[in-house]
């Protein structure tokens, strides 16, 4: 017959093994959550620095001039859904605004999400059949120039170039 010292005596070792289980968890635990905060931390900002430094391209045509260099500056990717005839379209875009001068690409940079903003603005309004073909692309680009140049009022859009223009079924 079985005793209830031998019972105990059994159940001991059992307990030991899940104390010191515990007692693994509870330091390697909050070591683990600290260095994924500073490995996710780590990734974040070099993102953030990544996309600024991508978003910009100088071009200077005559050495000679400083008034001859021409900057492109990167908006976000935008998408939307607009109405068509037969069922709701995509369209997805990329803009690219050409400006005259670097210290113009300090004040766009600050104002692009207003820029964002006019442009989502006047895109949710439009319909599919509005935006197809040479000449409905021609009168958007020539809109979002209009609606960019008054939001960055002393800065001068000299010009707008879609590096994505889609627009999907």
């Amino acid at each position: 017959m079985i005793d209830d010292k031998d019972l105990e005596e059994e159940e001991q070792p059992v307990e030991n093994t899940h104390q010191k289980r515990k007692k693994i968890m509870v330091l390697l635990l909050p070591l683990l959550i600290v260095i994924g905060i500073s490995v996710g931390i780590f990734f974040a900002m070099n993102n953030k620095y990544d996309s600024l430094r991508g978003s910009y391209d100088i071009i200077q045509y005559d050495k000679n001039n400083d008034d001859s260099v021409t900057v492109f500056y990167d908006l976000p990717e935008f998408k939307a859904s607009l109405d068509g005839k037969d069922a709701p379209r995509e369209l997805r875009l990329k803009i690219t605004l050409e400006l005259s001068s670097i210290e113009d690409l300090k004040m766009v940079e600050v104002l692009t999400p207003r820029l964002t903003d006019a442009m989502l603005g006047h895109i949710v309004e439009l319909r599919a059949d509005e935006v197809e073909g040479s000449s409905g692309l021609y009168w958007l680009k020539e809109e979002l120039l209009y609606r960019f140049n008054l939001v960055a009022s002393p800065v001068k859009i000299t010009g707008l170039n879609f590096s994505v223009f889609e627009l999907q079924k």
